[in-house]
């Protein structure tokens, strides 16, 4: 038989996905179809309260394609509380990173590496490019 605190856990960790999802599937109206076409970005209304960090940043960036490893300073127990409006994933796994210090690197196509954002690990993750990439045309 499944205890009532088991169940209790479960919706505290999968409501806040679930809430996401739900709020990724409507399109936000601040970019006009062919906009939205051409940039291949579209805008979101995107929220979280009280949610795990690791969870909402693997739910974002499964929703940009991109797998995410954490370092091990990364907590689990981190929460994040925000609301974003007319915003693209990407912007959004942006802003979660400088809210909670942390950095991004890519380690292999689709594949980025989070970490605390401090001098030591700056070093340790050195030979990998920052995430989000510079473009020639973003300089």
């Amino acid at each position: 038989m499944i205890s009532r605190n088991f169940v209790q856990q479960s919706l505290k960790t999968l409501a806040p996905a679930v809430f996401l999802m739900i709020c990724c599937s409507g399109v936000a109206l601040a970019q006009s179809q062919s906009e939205a076409q051409e940039s291949g970005q579209v805008a979101q209304s995107i929220a979280f309260k009280n949610t795990s960090l690791k969870v909402a940043i693997e739910t974002v960036g499964k929703q940009m394609r991109l797998n995410v490893v954490f370092d091990e300073g990364v907590k689990d127990s981190e929460k994040l509380t925000l609301e974003l409006k007319d915003v693209t994933f990407e912007q959004a796994l942006k802003i979660f990173l400088v809210a909670k210090r942390l950095q991004a690197r890519i380690i292999e196509e689709k594949t980025i590496i989070v970490f605390p954002d401090n001098e030591t690990n700056r070093q340790r993750y050195a030979q990998y490019e920052l995430w989000p990439a510079k473009f020639e045309s973003d300089k």
